[in-house]
């Protein structure tokens, strides 16, 4: 599997009068497009950077929404991997989609699905939080919002994907925040508790993906959740692989997941409403100097802006005015209500 170069953002710690003299005319770094980027946030209930890696499609524009796949990666996996399947960036660049890949906290937080704990065999270690089940939600729902901050993401066309324990996270975060997705992709997945929970997710479409030789997650077991989506008359497709395993099955195999994406592309969420974001304001130095962006997130005493032209970049905030330290103080506080509470 070719390995595309992982780089990180082109987020430029410069002065305050450096990014002045960009918006003047002088050259700054564009986002990345068209490669893997690894990034990262500070999660303030961590107290810690997480990271998290994102593909935007070397044709993306920002006046023209953009759909979205948050992909879920698998126990003792990270997000530089599963970004890196046969098939996710391929498809993401031909169609047209952004791929964020959260980190879930690390690899073992099951995104919520197995409670807000870390008991149980495959699940937290001695120095996890004891909170690492609430962390692992929190974390992937907090770099949900960044992305939909900084894109114009199609409130419409948000999907969620995920393999083994992120396919099991598919379906809890699917059920938890069911007015979100436009439709869900879990793959050999890893599905904790009752059936029951599909009751809260009938009306999304899914498309389920597993080997029938699987020796980790038992076919029958998927089975058992495909007859109940059956039951509820769900918009659902199987795609049961025969002498498929739990590996190279879903790792490398972009023909699936060619037709995981064309499942996304006729696929769209009735009457979505965009979320809203932070609106533009215009930012003071402590010189007096002025430039009119928005926050994308704050980190280790430095806040990341973008200009109305997209272009992001990174200062302390000990260069700006007292109202715009205020502010930020404020807006690093609202960010931490619920997706769609602002």
């Amino acid at each position: 599997m070719p390995n595309p170069i992982l780089r990180s953002p082109r987020l430029l710690p410069v002065a305050f009068l450096a990014l002045l003299a960009c918006t003047a005319g002088l050259s700054a770094a564009p986002r990345d497009q068209g490669s893997i980027a690894k990034r990262t946030y500070f999660f303030e209930e961590a107290k810690k950077d997480i990271e998290y890696a994102l593909y935007v499609p070397s044709g993306y524009d920002k006046d023209e929404k953009t759909p979205l796949v948050v992909l879920l990666h698998g126990l003792g996996s990270n997000p530089r991997q599963v970004i890196r399947y046969e098939g996710i960036v391929t498809e993401a660049e031909e169609r047209g989609y952004i791929v964020v890949a959260p980190y879930g906290y690390n690899e073992r937080g099951w995104y919520g699905s197995r409670g807000k704990g870390k008991l149980g065999p495959f699940f937290g270690e001695p120095n996890d939080p004891d909170n690492l089940g609430e962390l692992s939600e929190k974390d992937t729902m907090n770099v949900l919002k960044i992305v939909r901050e900084e894109y114009n993401i199609d409130a419409g066309r948000i999907y969620l994907m995920g393999h083994s324990m992120g396919g099991g996270g598919t379906i809890y975060l699917g059920a938890t925040y069911p007015d979100l997705w436009a439709g869900l992709a879990p793959l050999a997945p890893a599905l904790m508790g009752s059936t029951s929970i599909l009751k809260k997710l009938k009306h999304i479409p899914v498309t389920v993906v597993t080997g029938d030789q699987d020796q980790l997650v038992r076919v029958e077991d998927v089975r058992r959740w495909v007859a109940a989506m059956k039951e509820l008359k769900m918009d659902h497709r199987y795609n049961e692989i025969a002498g498929g395993n739990h590996g190279g099955t879903i790792t490398r195999n972009p023909k699936m997941i060619a037709e995981v994406f064309g499942f996304f592309d006729t696929r769209k969420r009735a009457g979505a409403v965009a979320e809203k974001t932070d609106a533009y304001r215009v930012f003071t130095n402590t010189a007096g100097k002025t430039i009119k962006a928005k926050p994308i997130a704050v980190s280790g005493g430095k806040v990341t802006i973008a200009r109305e032209d997209g272009r992001s970049f990174t200062i302390p905030i000990s260069s700006l005015s007292e109202d715009d330290q205020n502010f930020l103080r404020n807006w690093v506080a609202r960010r931490k209500l619920p997706v769609g509470a602002d």
